[in-house]
């Protein structure tokens, strides 16, 4: 009786499977299922014993760099096959709930997403030339509405920590948070200026959700449509350039509070060859 289940079994999977066949959508030659389905990748476990140096660590990455660009385009919020920028990946999110927001880097003060939603989308008011019909004018306020746009976020704010762990014999960089930050710009007698970036809003990169999200996405980095990362392992395996804007320090400040132009570049770069130099030393005998 075992024989005969056995034999029926195997008679029944190639039906089985050919069951489960899905017809690929038009714009693909086989289903694609699996980044869909992706969970992300379990966080390391930390033993406070185990951290003997550590410092926390604020970077810029700036998308113009060519080794960013993937994260400007494409530019069109619908994407294509499915893959988005980073920051309408962060934006449908925002929309259908699926993550929280926060307005500082310390991810203690709850943001409303429904406010930053209103915010991105608020309708300007224009006062336009109305004439009735005898052809005399007359003005009217009217109400133009917004649609977020990803065009003016040009740069994204990453916290991480640094830290030696003697389970691991090295140097260990964990990514904690990342903030979308947009450009700003104002219309002066007819002429656009530019008056500053503003960091939008922080998210937590440790929370399951937030990494939950980034492990479904895919992004463009290789010109390998099979194979394309996600943004999980795009941020995991650090595959972007950014310079350093601030380390903990007494005064609590950022370098551009004592430093700018190319003085600031050369303390960002010597900090970083500082951190460096940390994680060698420790091989030394």
């Amino acid at each position: 009786m075992r024989q005969l289940v056995t034999i029926l079994c195997l008679l029944l999977l190639p039906l089985a499977a050919f069951s489960q066949y899905v017809e690929p959508q038009p714009a693909d030659y086989y289903k694609r299922s699996f980044m869909w389905e992706k969970k992300p990748q379990p966080l390391d476990y930390v033993r406070e014993s185990d951290v003997y140096w550590g410092r926390l660590i604020w970077r810029t990455i700036d998308v113009r760099e060519k080794e960013n660009q993937y994260f400007y385009f494409p530019q069109n919020p619908e994407g294509v096959r499915g893959r988005k920028n980073l920051a309408y990946v962060i934006w449908d999110a925002i929309k259908a709930g699926e993550i929280e927001l926060f307005e500082d880097d310390e991810m203690k003060i709850p943001l409303d997403c429904q406010k930053v939603i209103d915010r991105a989308t608020r309708s300007d008011t224009v006062q336009m030339e109305v004439f009735d019909d005898y052809g005399e004018a007359d003005y009217t306020t009217v109400f133009v509405p917004h649609e977020f746009t990803s065009d003016d976020i040009y740069q994204y704010a990453i916290k991480e920590a640094a830290y030696l762990d003697r389970s691991k014999s090295g140097m260990q960089v964990r990514t904690l948070g990342l903030a979308p930050m947009e450009d700003r710009f104002k219309v002066i007698d007819g002429e656009t200026e530019y008056m500053g970036t503003v960091t939008l809003f922080w998210l937590s990169m440790q929370s399951y959700q937030v990494r939950s999200l980034l492990a479904r996405k895919e992004t463009y980095y290789r010109e390998n449509l099979v194979q394309l990362p996600t943004w999980e392992y795009a941020f995991n395996s650090f595959l972007y350039s950014s310079f350093i804007t601030r380390v903990d320090n007494v005064y609590n400040r950022a370098i551009h509070d004592y430093l700018t132009g190319e003085d600031a570049l050369i303390e960002s770069e010597r900090i970083e060859e500082e951190i460096m130099n940390i994680s060698f030393d420790m091989w030394e005998y």
